[in-house]
Parts: structure tokens; sequence; C-alpha cells
């Protein structure tokens, strides 16, 4: 499916009515399956390509308990080529949301409406995993350093053989093959 990056579901999407869990005892739980097939505004610094997975929702003394497991797919920088790429991970869950809303307990909470609104703790989670590391493939080449052309758009360049051993030289080493032959 094709979309614009300009168009994007909203947020309210990540919000999960619990009402029916907080009416009944602790204990009592709900998968609840989540399946955002397109991007989603998470917050005003954060859009998401797509969500999927799913939640156990379980009813405890101090509100509901989430947990899972998602996968997300999150447009970032490649860290060796800088070119924009589709970075998928899955984002483990567990996180209290407090009923009544008490931050001695929990950071997140159930609002008077019974809704658990997802999207901050998610916000996090996917911050986090995006300090991290990613490059857009394993072979990715990165940049050339002297002009930061983009290595992965032009042809790959054998390297010149030594010239008595015929075999290749390692190009970070090329420099001092230049040196070698000043000498001689």
């Amino acid at each position: 499916m094709s979309h614009s990056v300009n168009s994007y579901l909203k947020r309210r999407l990540l919000r999960i009515q619990v009402g029916f869990l907080l009416a009944e005892g602790p204990g009592t739980a709900r998968t609840i399956p989540l399946h955002i097939p397109q991007r989603v505004k998470v917050a005003s610094d954060l859009y998401l390509e797509s969500l999927a997975g799913r939640l156990l929702l379980t009813r405890t003394k101090e509100g509901i308990l989430a947990q899972g497991s998602l996968q997300v797919e999150y447009r970032r920088e490649c860290d060796r080529c800088l070119e924009r790429f589709v970075h998928i991970f899955d984002v483990p869950v567990a996180e209290l949301f407090a009923s009544p809303p008490d931050a001695d307990k929990s950071a997140f909470s159930v609002d008077g409406n019974g809704d658990m609104d997802f999207a901050p703790l998610l916000r996090e989670e996917v911050l986090i995993e995006a300090g991290h590391r990613a490059i857009c493939r394993e072979n990715c080449r990165g940049l050339r350093a002297e002009d930061g052309i983009n290595l992965n758009h032009q042809p790959q360049a054998a390297s010149p053989p030594h010239p008595k051993t015929n075999t290749p030289i390692d190009p970070r080493l090329a420099v001092l093959q230049q040196l070698l032959k000043k000498e001689d």
C-alpha cells in the first residue's frame, strides 16, 4: 500500500479502553491485538510506519498490567550511509498503568474514562531503541571518507594487486604501498 509521508493515522488509535477490566476483579486478563498497518503519529516527534502485536492486559490491585511484544516499523537514518530506511524491531512491553493515577506506583495511568493511553510508553520504548546503532542493510558500505559519496551507489572498485605477489591490497593500506614505492 502506498501512502504519502505526510498522511498518517491519529494517535487516538493508541488509546485502549480498559474500563471493562477495571470493573472485574484482580487477575482478570484479556489479550488485545494491535494491528496498525499504516503510518501512525505517536507523538509530535515520532511517527511509526506500522505497529503490530498483542498485549496481555491483566487487572491488578494497582491498575492494569500491560505485557507483550510489538513489532514496530520506524523510519530513520542509516548510521553508515545516512540514507533513510525503515528499521523493523520488537518492542517488549511490561508496564503497570495505575488506576487511580498514582505517580508513586507508575508513570502511566488509566484515565477517568477507563482509557489507557499507550502512546507515551510506546514513544519512550521506540526512542530508547532508536538510540542504538542501526544500518540499512548488512552490506552497507557507508560514505567515502574523502568526499562523503555514498559507496552503495558506486560500483565496487577492485583493489590493485600487490606488484610481487599479485594479491589484492587492502585499500586501507594502499597509502603505505605508495610510500614503499617512493623508497625503491
